[in-house]
């Protein structure tokens, strides 16, 4: 989250050049370096310049987006599912995921790009009916492209999209079916190679600027031997599982899913080519970034659309097959009940996250209010210091609102680290604990304390 907003500062207050991101943390060259499409922090910085440096400005553009993705959805199951309350119901249960909404009140770029694909592929099933209008299908293209340059991950949708055109003409029945779909495959290979050559000025910018903070590689599942795997199961099955979703919500699209697939054949054509597409790309997306799903639940909303996807075809085969039942109006009842106890867990669940304090989170609370304390003694923000010890590489350095480096733990191998900061204009060293005093290289160091923050000791390098 702070890597985000660090994006956000450092255009704000050190240059807006779009394509020169930087982060606080100075462990690369300048502070240079690149995570993600930067627009959603680079809009951030305009409206910091117009209006003043309020992180409310990101989480309101993340809040906007998502919003408008759910009701984009809403349509999109409104014109398939022709009933109100099932098309309401069924947006809300997907959007009660805890993980999704805690991610769409905050600063990762993963629910804007989900929020991004959501429109897309209204826009692209309005394609699919007109056949005749290129315009949806420009659009769609042009949202599954930014949700992509967003976050790589997303990209599975666009591949996703490329597939269901393919398969749809190929099942058509017409004469030389792929010959109609040269404009459109021209179209979509201008997309991949948009995603492409911007991925590749980023894989440079960092090798250029030594960044190695940031992940932009694949942890695929065979990359991993037997006891590795098992853990990342088991932190999926017992750690993540109940909060991506309320358990019984999980169970209700699981029963659903498997009851659609005895009755395929009422699926809607359209839904269910959607529904195999974005299936096969999260499970090529899950293999490929398997490793992170052990401590990063925000990989989760990337298989959202699938789920979307199978549950509605399912349940559309369903209705098909059983019109008296679903329509039914205590059928609806318990699916609204369904939905109710569904956000009420998530309610329950996002308090429960907004309430814990870990090892990352600590540093936040500890810092909090004390940028307006270093300038108060003189420590103005162009100054670089070190902090000592935040397990984030930008966390303490954006609550501090101020660039230099962090020091993660207390090993000999990582406090030999300051020297070079030292000799790279640190001026200033926070000491977060002073049981830290009485280690030998901390003690060889610290010589001129100049303030003291909520039990944080300050220290001023400069001779």
């Amino acid at each position: 989250q702070t890597d985000s907003l660090s994006f956000v500062v450092t255009y704000y207050k050190y240059g807006m050049n779009f394509f020169e991101p930087r982060v606080l943390s100075l462990n690369s060259l300048d502070g240079k370096a690149i995570g993600e499409f930067p627009i959603l922090y680079y809009l951030t910085a305009i409206l910091y310049k117009i209006f003043g440096e309020h992180e409310f400005f990101l989480r309101l553009i993340t809040v906007t987006i998502v919003t408008t993705g759910l009701l984009y959805l809403y349509k999109l199951l409104l014109k398939v599912l022709e009933d109100t309350v099932y098309a309401l119901s069924f947006t809300l249960l997907f959007a009660s995921s805890t993980v999704l909404l805690y991610y769409s009140n905050n600063f990762l770029p993963d629910a804007s790009a989900f929020g991004f694909t959501l429109i897309g592929w209204y826009f692209f099933f309005k394609f699919f009916e007109t056949r005749n209008n290129l315009v949806p299908f420009v659009i769609s293209l042009i949202l599954f492209t930014l949700a992509s340059l967003i976050k790589v991950t997303y990209g599975l949708n666009l591949s996703a999209a490329l597939l269901s055109l393919v398969i749809f003409e190929i099942t058509s029945n017409q004469k030389y079916p792929l010959k109609k779909l040269y404009p459109y495959l021209l179209l979509f290979l201008f997309a991949f190679l948009i995603i492409s050559g911007w991925y590749y000025y980023v894989l440079r910018y960092n090798e250029m600027n030594n960044v190695e903070s940031f992940l932009m590689r694949h942890t695929p599942i065979w990359s991993l031997n037997e006891v590795q795997i098992n853990d990342v199961w088991d932190y999926i099955y017992y750690y993540w599982s109940n909060k991506y979703y309320y358990e019984s919500t999980l169970d209700v699209f699981i029963i659903i899913i498997i009851a659609g697939i005895f009755f395929v054949k009422k699926s809607n054509k359209i839904i269910l080519t959607f529904a195999i597409t974005t299936t096969l790309g999260s499970i090529i997306y899950f293999a490929l970034f398997f490793a992170q799903f052990r401590d990063h639940d925000y990989y989760f909303i990337a298989l959202i659309p699938a789920i979307i996807f199978l549950v509605v075809n399912s349940f559309i085969s369903i209705r098909n097959t059983f019109p008296k039942v679903i329509r039914n109006i205590f059928f609806k009842i318990a699916m609204v009940i369904l939905l109710l106890l569904s956000i009420n867990y998530a309610h329950e669940k996002l308090i429960e996250r907004y309430l814990k304090y870990d090892e990352f989170a600590n540093i936040g609370k500890q810092l909090d209010g004390a940028n307006e304390y270093l300038t108060t003694i003189g420590i103005n923000d162009d100054k670089k210091i070190i902090v000592i010890n935040d397990v984030t590489p930008n966390g303490s350095l954006y609550f501090l609102s101020r660039r230099g480096w962090t020091i993660s733990d207390t090993s000999v191998t990582k406090l030999s680290h300051i020297s070079t900061c030292i000799k790279e204009d640190a001026s200033y060293l926070l000491i977060t604990d002073k049981s830290y005093l009485q280690i030998p290289i901390i003690k060889n160091i610290v010589k001129d304390e100049i303030g003291e923050y909520n039990e944080i000791m300050i220290y001023s390098l400069v001779k």
